[in-house]
């Protein structure tokens, strides 16, 4: 009998060796995998995100082409998808570029999702109706092409919340309304250009803090008032178009005498402008093109000319 007793008290610290052995083996293993398995979890999760957004796009555009339905495909990684770019960090979707396809529909509010999203690029095709304020949350955006869409409605004032914005795009649609408070918070941007819509009012001093501007076409809308002389004071400014508007006043005399020696390409015409032709034009060292013709001014060019 107490043979029988040691010989199972034996048994049973084996067996309970072996079972912490193997307990032990499977945390050690669970150790190993846990971080992995979580950051898997985490891409997925973005990658999920950003397939709900592009899904949710390719439901609400008409692709003639026929492109849209054949290539964006949830059974391959949005990656691989025709006209998306992700970074390579993250695999997380950077840019769409969809130019000239075109597309018929509009903008999803699901796209303000895509929050590694760093170039939107959608012109000349046949979209419609408000980009939707959603896109807002595109914090880290720095590039939009709308332009040569059927976009309607008051000029986003969301814009001015995209404080990594760089080049902005929205001519050839049908945006009205005012340029006050649109680009309150965008100071890095370095192209503006809204031509042909039916912009009203003023140009805004405000677009004297965007110390960054490098061009800037307003042409084709119905803008009022003089130019500011704060818009001549950006040192960066190199072309400048307000061309078939109905702004009036005259021209600052030191137009390029002081600040804006970067200045390339000024077009002023049709518009009721008048007064002396300034004579600091003549200081545009860098001037390659000069539209004045259609306004009201008198006198002659600068000699340097």
């Amino acid at each position: 009998l107490v043979a029988f007793q040691q010989s199972m008290i034996q048994i049973l610290q084996i067996t309970m060796d072996k079972a912490y052995s193997l307990w032990l083996a499977a945390l050690v293993v669970l150790l190993h995998f846990a971080p992995t398995s979580v950051c898997v979890q985490v891409v997925s999760a973005g990658n999920t995100r950003d397939l709900d957004a592009l899904l949710a796009l390719k439901a609400t555009v008409f692709d003639p082409e026929r492109i849209l339905p054949t290539n964006w495909s949830s059974s391959a990684s949005v990656c691989s998808w025709i006209g998306i770019t992700c970074n390579t960090r993250h695999q997380r979707v950077a840019a769409i570029d969809l130019p000239n396809m075109g597309l018929i529909g509009t903008i999803p509010p699901q796209l303000g999702n895509l929050s590694f999203l760093v170039r939107l690029n959608l012109p000349n095709n046949s979209l419609h109706g408000r980009p939707p304020p959603d896109l807002s949350n595109l914090r880290r955006l720095r590039y939009i092409s709308l332009a040569g869409n059927s976009f309607s409605g008051r000029l986003p004032s969301w814009l001015g919340a995209l404080s990594e914005l760089q080049y902005l795009s929205l001519g050839y649609n049908k945006f009205y309304g005012s340029l006050s408070g649109v680009f309150f918070n965008a100071t890095k941007l370095q192209t503006i250009l809204l031509p042909n819509n039916s912009i009203t009012g003023h140009i805004p001093d405000e677009f004297s803090s965007l110390e960054n501007l490098i061009g800037l076409n307003l042409d084709f809308n119905q803008l009022t008032g003089s130019l500011p002389k704060s818009l001549f004071n950006l040192s960066s400014l190199q072309k400048l178009g307000v061309s078939s508007n109905s702004l009036s006043g005259s021209l600052p005399r030191d137009i390029c005498k002081k600040h804006v020696s970067q200045l390339q390409g000024l077009y002023l015409s049709y518009n009721q402008l008048q007064g002396e032709i300034p004579s600091g034009i003549g200081e545009c060292s860098r001037l390659q093109n000069l539209s004045l013709s259609y306004n009201k001014f008198n006198g002659s060019l600068p000699k340097e000319f």
